[in-house]
């Protein structure tokens, strides 16, 4: 029934056998998350309304914000906040404020900590974005699971890609429902 395809199952999973293979600088869960931060991150004093938060997550295209107060991380204001907590619910979006609906006093991490240690603290915590701060306690950046995701699917991207590097067929039409 499924053999029309073999020929691209067979193109998918052949084994290509190198002598001397060399990857070069592989990253292992030891390695420091500094080598993933470089994103944009935006801090906010927790007193902006929930208007100005949820406007800078939408022009931003970012997950999250950091809150402050005192040059301190006082919360951190996520979409899945907004989606929880507001969405739905009536509320004067230019009257309240985001610490009330922050999450209070998030965990944080530095930026010589393991990315295993990282992905540790968000799988235990059920965490998308953790702060990093520097030795001051001032922010300095965000992980998330995405990054560190993108990161490891960048780096092994030929050890995880699905589909051969050029189609055998040529698709006619859309495939799925």
């Amino acid at each position: 029934m499924y053999d029309i395809y073999n020929d691209e199952l067979d193109e998918m999973y052949k084994i290509d056998i190198h002598d001397n293979i060399n990857l070069g600088k592989g990253i292992t869960p030891t390695d420091s998350i500094k080598t993933l931060l470089g994103g944009k991150f935006i801090v906010l004093n927790e007193n902006v309304t929930l208007r100005e938060a949820i406007d800078h997550i939408q022009k931003q295209h970012i997950g999250c914000i950091l809150l402050e107060n005192d040059d301190k991380i006082s919360g951190i204001f996520t979409e899945r906040d907004v989606v929880q907590k507001i969405v739905g619910n009536r509320h004067d979006l230019d009257k309240e404020y985001v610490m009330d609906y922050m999450t209070l006093k998030p965990d944080v991490l530095h930026q010589n900590d393991a990315i295993g240690f990282a992905l540790n603290k968000m799988i235990e915590g059920g965490y998308r974005h953790i702060p990093i701060i520097n030795k001051s306690g001032k922010p300095v950046g965000i992980i998330s699971m995405q990054d560190i995701i993108n990161h490891l699917g960048e780096y092994f991207y030929e050890d995880i890609k699905n589909l051969p590097p050029t189609p055998l067929r040529k698709q006619t039409q859309r495939e799925g429902g």
